[in-house]
Order: C-alpha cells, then sequence, then structure tokens
C-alpha cells in the first residue's frame, strides 16, 4: 500500500532525527531524551510543510479542429491512440497553448515564443510543428524531400538538456507508425542527429574512425538485444528487461533493425 504524504513528511523527520542523534553520541539518559524531544519540535530540524497545488493546463482544440491538411492530420491522429503495442506518445486534445503553436505555425505561418511553466509540454510547441513542416514536404515535394538537407534546428544551452531531448526525438520520429507514413509519402522517414561537444569526431569520416566509435555501439546495444533474443536464461531475461526499459524511455537507437543494421563483425 503506498504511504500517504503525511507520512513520507514523517519517515523523512525521522530519518533526519536518527542520523543526528547516531552522529553525535551521547550517554547521558536524561541528555538523550531531552535532544529527543527538542528534535521533535517543528522548525528545529524541520519546518511544518505545506503542499502547493497548481491549476491543470487547459485543453485546446482537436487536431480536427485546427483545420490541418489531410496528412499533417494523419500522422497527429496515429500517434494520439494506442495501436497494437504501440502507445499514445501525444495529447487529443492537447493543451491550449499547445494548439495555438501548431495553428500559428503551421496553418498561420507565424513565428512564435512559448512561455509557460515546468512540465506543461513545450517541447511539443515546436516538436508537432516540425512533425506537421516535414510532412507537409514529403507529401507535396516527393522529389525535393528524399534530397538529405537540414531543415530544423533545435538549440539548447546545455549538453543535458540535448541529451534529454534525445529520448523525444527517437520517440517521436523512429514511431513505426511515422516512419512507416513517411516512407509511403516520399520513399524515406525523416531523420535527425545530435551535434554536440560529444560528437563522435571531427573532420572528415573514415572507416577507421567509425570502427571505433561504433564498437561501443555494438558493445553495449547490440550485445544486450543479442542476448534479449537468445535462449531463455536468467541473464536473458535482465537483458530483455533493459531493451525494453530503455526502448521504453527512448534511449535506444531508432533503426527498425540494429542487429542488421550493425552487421557481423569482420564484415
Amino acid at each position: 500500500m503506498a504511504i500517504t504524504i503525511g507520512q513520507t513528511i514523517q519517515q523523512l523527520h525521522v530519518s533526519l532525527r536518527d542520523y543526528i542523534e547516531a552522529t553525535y553520541h551521547v550517554s547521558d539518559l536524561k541528555l538523550i531524551t531531552a535532544r529527543h524531544e527538542l528534535l521533535d519540535q517543528t522548525g528545529v530540524i524541520s519546518q511544518q510543510p505545506y503542499i502547493e497545488s497548481t491549476p491543470r493546463y487547459q485543453t485546446g482544440s482537436n487536431f480536427k479542429k485546427l483545420g490541418l491538411e489531410p496528412q499533417i492530420l494523419d500522422v497527429f491522429n496515429a500517434l494520439s491512440v494506442k495501436e497494437d503495442n504501440l502507445d499514445a506518445i501525444i495529447h487529443d486534445p492537447p493543451y491550449d497553448h499547445q494548439s495555438a503553436s501548431i495553428k500559428e505555425s503551421l496553418i498561420n505561418n507565424k513565428s512564435l515564443v512559448v512561455m509557460t511553466g515546468t512540465g506543461s509540454g513545450k517541447t511539443e510547441c515546436f516538436l508537432l510543428p516540425i512533425l506537421g513542416k516535414l510532412t507537409r514536404e514529403a507529401a507535396s515535394k516527393e522529389c525535393t524531400f528524399k534530397t538529405p538537407a537540414v531543415r530544423a534546428i533545435v538549440m539548447y544551452p546545455m549538453n543535458a538538456l540535448v541529451n534529454d531531448q534525445l529520448g523525444r526525438l527517437r520517440k517521436l520520429f523512429g514511431d513505426p507508425r511515422v516512419v512507416n507514413r513517411f516512407i509511403s509519402l516520399s520513399g524515406r522517414p525523416a531523420r535527425f542527429a545530435r551535434y554536440t561537444s560529444r560528437t563522435p569526431y571531427p573532420g572528415v569520416r573514415t572507416a577507421k574512425k567509425d570502427q571505433t566509435h561504433l564498437s561501443a555501439l555494438g558493445d553495449y546495444y547490440v550485445q544486450n538485444l543479442e542476448l534479449a533474443n537468445g535462449p531463455v536464461s536468467n541473464e536473458q531475461r535482465v537483458a530483455k528487461q533493459l531493451v525494453e526499459e530503455l526502448q521504453k524511455r527512448g534511449k535506444w537507437p531508432a533503426k527498425p533493425d540494429l542487429i542488421a543494421w550493425y552487421g557481423k563483425k569482420g564484415r
């Protein structure tokens, strides 16, 4: 049974009190009792807690009411419902500021500045318009979309933020529903890359540099995936659970068949 907020607060207080008593040892029983009573008083080592709630963000218009083009609406609708073993990864209707961002960007061709609270879904305010514009190009300019080019740049002030958003990008653009629709529209999926101080190496690509960089990919992702697909054992179950959890969090390379893409060693 889950503990209540009050019980959690009490546990935190008791843990701190026990730590202080264990760290600063005294022998006198009366002094121990007096200190115990003192530490239990409000304001000595902890204050009376207050719980602050925030209003729920208002939902906006459904995707079908925004006036989106059929191909864009099809992609958004596909991602907003559970399909087989694929969970919904966006919500319909979205929050009001998300639907406004989609409408202003994709329909009114406006530039946007979005300022809203933590956890309010600011990422969707630019990722969904990017997805929509890529879908529009793939549907209306098939030949142009086949040409590799930079079509959107997402900039962050710290690598930690980039690495966090990388999972969101993998989940969105690596989702089979998105990949299959882009392939049906233009013959290829939408791709993205990360450029930070952790980018493998500068300069011209070479086979030797690629092998050095890709060896870590094989030693971790491919090895765990092969183990997860192997005979049932304790190691197999642990590897399978790890792979599923990484895929769920978007921390897995967005390749339809990672083992086939990586290839056999020595080839």
